[in-house]
């Protein structure tokens, strides 16, 4: 009596799966992908343990249950994940470099330059406050208490948010 509960139970439990290998897979995906094979078959190692990071960390991103597939695509996805691994490299070089242990900061370096290498073509400076601009005007901001609105139209992937935000606050102080 209880082996058949206990296997009617279980078997009314849905599981969902999510496999890595699937045919409409994004382009920046696939080329980690290739990737993480080239580095293993060549031992280059700060690469191939940035990328399986990076993969580790995607496949975290689409299971977690905030993930909707239909608001992001999977290359935004890639893209926000790596631009959480560049932040949390930047702010461990920051510690590294204050407590004094510049070997730890060379190599969190090093694995940020391969990051960046997968990140797109970022916006200068000058970019992003033209397009601020054209966004105040459109939203018609007129102050920091207007911050939100701006910071919501704006829908650029290849621009860092802090930036993006310092943009905002200077040209609406």
């Amino acid at each position: 009596m209880l082996r058949s509960i206990a296997v009617s139970r279980f078997a009314s439990t849905r599981i969902i799966r999510h496999y890595s290998a699937e045919a409409g897979s994004s382009a920046l995906l696939a080329r980690l992908k290739d990737d993480r094979k080239t580095f293993m078959r060549t031992k280059a190692q700060p690469e191939l343990n940035v990328v399986k990071n990076i993969l580790s960390d995607y496949t975290y991103h689409i299971k977690s249950p905030n993930f909707k597939p239909e608001q992001q695509s999977e290359d935004a996805a890639v893209v926000s994940v790596i631009q959480k691994l560049v932040k949390k490299r930047q702010d461990a070089i920051s510690q590294y470099e204050a407590g004094g242990r510049p070997e730890l900061a060379a190599k969190e370096k090093e694995e940020m330059s391969v990051l960046q290498r997968y990140l797109p073509a970022q916006l200068s400076a000058e970019e992003i406050e033209s397009e601020v601009k054209r966004i105040i005007a459109e939203v018609g901001a007129t102050s920091l208490k207007d911050m939100g609105k701006v910071m919501k139209a704006w829908s650029h992937e290849s621009a860092d948010k802090k930036a993006v935000s310092d943009a905002v606050k200077k040209l609406l102080a």
